[in-house]
């Protein structure tokens, strides 16, 4: 093994760049210094043995699977963090609707020629309707709305009063 040991600093006054020579002896074992430009890299750039590679290799998989476990308790612990908050909450309008209700659509979030044919949405009434409820898919019901509006006719309860 080749050990390095900094005998002198010498820095350079007169230039501007500040730059700075060090003064290197590189010694093998047997104690002959090493000054030839070759030397001295193969002695700094020496090769690992099948060991060392072998020990790294186990260290580097050990680290990566610490790590894929903590993000997986992380994203875990996130997910039920976010159901709690939903479930403390919850959706404000859950209500059921069967076929042949009449319903009334929250306007907002809907473009403005589907509402009026006023030009400020100042003006537009919160709700418009009645529309009859054609049939339920889980959360989302299609209802009969006019062609003129445009709009898609399935829409989520929370859009929905009764």
């Amino acid at each position: 093994m080749m050990d390095a040991t900094v005998d002198a600093i010498d820095i350079d006054d007169d230039d501007d760049a500040g730059i700075f020579s060090i003064a290197n002896d590189l010694q093998s074992e047997d104690g002959d210094t090493l000054t030839d430009e070759d030397n001295i890299l193969s002695a700094v750039h020496t090769k690992r043995t099948a060991v060392d590679k072998d020990e790294s290799a186990e260290e580097f998989l050990l680290t990566r699977e610490a790590v894929v476990r903590f993000v997986q308790v992380s994203i875990a612990d996130a997910r039920d963090r976010q159901k709690r908050n939903t479930d403390k909450h919850g959706r404000a309008n859950v209500l059921s609707f069967d076929e042949g209700d009449l319903v009334l659509l929250y306007t907002v979030n809907l473009p403005k020629h589907a509402v009026t044919n006023v030009g400020s949405s100042k003006l537009l009434p919160k709700y418009i309707g009645p529309f009859r409820v054609l049939r339920r898919m889980a959360n989302a019901y299609t209802i009969e709305l006019p062609r003129k509006m445009r709009t898609h006719p399935t829409l989520y309860v929370g859009r929905l009063r009764p």
